[in-house]
């Protein structure tokens, strides 16, 4: 079925895929801008702590609003299935936890949104391997979420390994693994958008 035969409605809702570009591209401009702030060193997060702290926070909410709509367009798009309800359950979570990230600054609070974000990716990228799996046409992006999932998890591990006073690369770290996920979530949208069908 060719993609001007979608809904308007959910063409709209599939652009919430590149959130996370949008989501990017906001925290190094202010990664930048920020004093202080060191991109290498320092978290996402540490960012609203610094002079541009509510500009980072409102980039945590945009964010989450936008995940949350990429999980009502995936709730569309799968109909039925492997995944077919718990990949946009697992989605909206992440969403919400992300709004969590704007919201609640301080620990434990933001912790546990991290922990909750960053988990519902990883199961969301295993269950989509999962459900593509048995798909031909889907068989590589098998191997991609995989390969995505395995990626974050290394970067993730090494951001736990260098989050340390005295000024590991954390900060790379963490960016590294959302860039991983930024760019399989942005190819699989432009991937639907051209056509294609779950």
């Amino acid at each position: 079925m060719a993609q001007t035969e979608r809904p308007l409605k959910q063409a709209l809702l599939l652009t919430s895929g590149f959130g996370g570009l949008l989501f990017i591209a906001t925290f190094l401009l202010l990664g930048i801008l920020a004093i202080p702030y060191s991109p290498i060193r320092e978290t996402i997060s540490a960012l609203e702590f610094t002079s541009l702290g509510i500009a980072q926070r409102i980039n945590f909410a945009v964010f989450g609003l936008l995940l949350i709509a990429f999980a009502f367009a995936l709730r569309t798009e799968l109909h039925h299935g492997r995944g077919a309800r718990l990949i946009p359950l697992l989605q909206f979570l992440s969403g919400l936890a992300v709004i969590g990230d704007g919201l609640f600054i301080h620990e434990p609070l933001h912790l546990i949104c991290d922990l909750i974000a960053f988990n519902s990716t990883l199961l969301i990228l295993f269950l989509f391997a999962w459900r593509f799996w048995p798909d031909p046409r889907w068989k590589h992006w098998a191997y991609y979420s995989i390969v995505t999932a395995l990626l974050m998890m290394c970067f993730l591990t090494a951001f736990g390994l260098t989050n340390h006073p005295g000024g590991g690369p954390a900060g790379a770290m963490e960016k590294l693994a959302t860039v991983t996920r930024t760019l399989w979530s942005a190819l699989l949208t432009l991937k639907l958008l051209r056509g294609a069908r779950l």
